[in-house]
């Protein structure tokens, strides 16, 4: 049996934020365009048997908060400060309901507003990046999470 590397957001993820760990959630795919984050719908069910909204949402979230995570990862050195990240703020939209396992996207933002965020940083040792991130089942968007991402020292 080949052995399985764990993404370093996900044991991030499990180990920094409980929530992460008791949903099951993974990192399905992380390249230069998008995050994808999965977590199974048994532990993530509601009463209907179809995924919990909070699930949903709180999946969606954890997808912006990677993308934002991964580029202060790759920011990191010796020499710089430790960064945190947080939620100002945020939308959801639910179009409907999400019967089988939950799977959120999150595309990586322009490298312009790459720039701005990191120019912003540098200045003010603050900075504010919107992010958006889809809860998709078979093709179809169920939940539009709209989020700003705060990153400070």
């Amino acid at each position: 049996m080949k052995p399985v590397k764990i993404p370093a957001l996900e044991l991030f993820l499990h180990e920094m934020i409980p929530l992460a760990k008791a949903m099951g959630v993974g990192v399905e795919v992380s390249d230069d365009h998008k995050l994808v984050l999965i977590a199974p719908k048994e532990q993530n069910k509601n009463s209907l048997n179809t995924a919990f909204g909070g699930s949903l949402v709180s999946l969606a979230t954890l997808a912006g908060y990677g993308v934002v995570w991964e580029l202060m990862r790759d920011q990191a050195n010796a020499e710089r400060p430790v960064w945190h990240i947080v939620v100002k703020e945020s939308r959801a939209a639910y179009r409907r309901p999400v019967l089988g396992d939950l799977r959120a996207i999150c595309e990586r933002p322009a490298q312009a507003a790459i720039a701005e965020f990191k120019d912003a940083l540098a200045r003010y040792g603050k900075a504010k990046l919107k992010l958006r991130a889809h809860v998709v089942e078979n093709g179809a968007v169920a939940v539009d999470v709209t989020a700003a991402f705060v990153v400070t020292r």
